[in-house]
C-alpha cells in the first residue's frame, strides 16, 4: 500500500507539471503578431519643401563675362527683393547659377546638371544665342522652360521648340533697322560687313546682307572671323581699298571688337560704323572711349524712365554701387525672376503647367517692364530701337528707329 501510495503521488506530481509546462507556453501567433506590430517599418513623414529653385546659365569666366555677370546680378537683385517680401507663395527663392561659358557646350553641360542635379522646370538663359541654342534640345525632351534675357538669334524662333521664350527681340528685327538707317541716314550703296563665326553674329549677319541687298545695296566686303581674333589688319585694308559707304560690325566678345574697330580706324576709314549692342555697353564705351568714339549701335528701346524701370535702376545702383551696362537686358532679366515668381504662385513648380500660360502671355507687367506680349513661337512682339552714338565715353541716344 505504501509503495502505491508513493506511486500514485508521483504520478499526479507528473501530470501537474505536464499541465503547467502545456498551459503555459508563450502563445507564438500573439508573440508573432506582436512583433510584426513593434517592427513593421513607419512611413516616412512627407516634409513639403521650404524653398523653390530654378535655373540659370550664362558667362561667368571669360570675356563674355563682362555681360554674364551684369545679368547675373539684376537676376540676384529680384531674388533677394522677392524673398525679402516673402518668397514664393510663402518659400524661399533660390536660384541655381551655372557657367555656360557663351558657347553650345557650355550652355548644354550647365543644363544637364541644372535638370538632372537640381530638378528645375524653369531656367533663366542662357545669355548668348549659341549657348541658349545648345541647351534648348535638352530643356524641350524634360519640359523645362526657358527664358533668356538677351539671346537673339533668328534661329531661337525656328530651332528653340515649344518651351523657349525670350523678352529680347530677335536679330530678324535688328539687322533689318541697321540695314534701313544705313540706307536711309548715310544713303549708303555699298557695304562692308565683317562678322564673328558665332550663331548671334551671324544671325545678324545674314539678315543685314539680304535686308541691304533687297534695298538694292551692294555688299563689296563680307569677312567673318573666329573667336579669339586680336589682329583685324588683312580685314581693315581689305575694307579700306573698298571705299565702302558704311561698315557693319557684330562681333560676340568686347575685345574683338575692340581691337576690330582699332584697326580700322588705324586705315583712316573714314566710312560710319555700325554695330549691335555689345560694343555699347556703358562699361564697355566708357573704359574705351577713344577707339569706340563716334561708334553707332543698336538696341530695342525700352523707357527707362518709365516707373518700373526707374526702380530697378536705382536699386541695382544702390546695391552694386555701379550703372547699368546693357540697361534693356538687365531689366529683363530682372524682371524675369517677378514674371516666374508669378506664374509658379498660379501654376506651381511646373514646367509643362508655366510653358502653357507663357504661350499665351499677353500684356504682362512685372518688375520693369511693362505690356510684354509673346507671339506663337514665343519670342517678344516689338517695333522700336534706340539708336546710340557713343560719344566721349557716353552712350546717348540719337533717334529711335520705328519698324514699319
Amino acid at each position: 500500500m505504501k509503495n502505491n501510495a508513493i506511486w500514485w503521488i508521483i504520478g499526479i506530481v507528473i501530470v501537474v507539471g505536464l499541465g503547467y509546462l502545456i498551459f503555459n507556453q508563450p502563445n507564438k501567433t500573439n508573440d508573432k503578431k506582436s512583433e510584426s506590430v513593434a517592427t513593421a517599418p513607419v512611413a516616412p513623414k512627407v516634409v513639403e519643401s521650404s524653398e523653390v529653385t530654378i535655373g540659370w546659365i550664362g558667362p561667368l569666366t571669360g570675356d563674355a563675362a563682362a555681360y554674364g555677370i551684369p545679368l547675373q546680378k539684376a537676376t540676384m537683385l529680384a531674388a533677394e527683393e522677392i524673398n525679402a517680401a516673402g518668397g514664393v507663395g510663402g518659400k524661399k527663392l533660390v536660384v541655381a547659377y551655372e557657367d555656360g561659358n557663351c558657347d553650345g557646350k557650355g550652355g548644354a553641360a550647365a543644363a544637364q546638371k541644372l535638370i538632372s542635379i537640381n530638378k528645375v522646370q524653369i531656367i533663366i538663359g542662357g545669355t548668348c544665342s549659341g549657348e541658349t541654342l545648345g541647351f534648348t534640345p535638352i530643356a524641350n525632351e524634360n519640359k523645362v522652360v526657358v527664358f533668356s534675357p538677351s539671346a537673339s538669334s533668328p534661329d531661337l524662333t525656328t530651332k528653340g521648340g515649344d518651351y523657349a521664350f525670350r523678352f529680347y527681340p530677335s536679330d530678324a528685327l535688328a539687322g533689318k533697322v541697321a540695314a534701313s538707317y544705313a540706307m536711309d541716314t548715310f544713303k549708303a550703296k555699298k557695304a562692308a560687313v565683317i562678322t564673328a563665326n558665332t550663331d548671334y553674329a551671324q544671325g545678324l549677319h545674314r539678315v543685314f546682307v539680304e535686308s541691304f541687298k533687297n534695298a538694292g545695296g551692294e555688299v563689296t566686303v563680307d569677312e567673318s572671323y573666329n573667336s579669339g581674333t586680336t589682329d583685324f589688319r588683312t580685314q581693315a585694308l581689305k575694307i579700306k581699298n573698298a571705299k565702302v559707304d558704311v561698315v557693319y560690325i557684330v562681333v560676340q566678345l568686347p575685345t574683338e571688337g575692340i581691337a576690330l574697330v582699332k584697326a580700322l580706324k588705324d586705315q583712316k576709314i573714314v566710312a560710319p560704323l555700325l554695330t549691335a549692342e555689345i560694343l555699347i555697353g556703358r562699361e564697355i564705351a566708357k573704359n574705351n572711349k577713344d577707339v569706340l568714339e563716334g561708334v553707332i549701335g543698336f538696341e530695342a528701346f525700352f523707357d527707362e524712365k518709365a516707373e518700373g524701370a526707374a526702380k530697378f535702376t536705382a536699386a541695382f545702383k544702390a546695391k552694386y554701387n555701379e550703372d547699368l551696362a546693357f540697361p534693356f537686358m538687365q531689366t529683363i532679366a530682372y524682371s524675369e525672376g517677378y514674371l516666374f515668381k508669378e506664374m509658379i504662385e498660379k501654376y506651381g513648380n511646373d514646367g509643362v503647367k508655366i510653358q502653357a500660360a507663357l504661350a499665351k502671355l499677353t500684356d504682362w507687367s512685372g518688375g520693369g517692364l511693362k505690356n510684354m506680349t509673346l507671339d506663337e513661337n514665343g519670342d517678344v512682339v516689338w517695333k522700336s530701337f534706340s539708336i546710340k552714338k557713343i560719344t566721349n565715353g557716353d552712350v546717348p541716344s540719337i533717334g529711335v528707329f520705328d519698324m514699319k
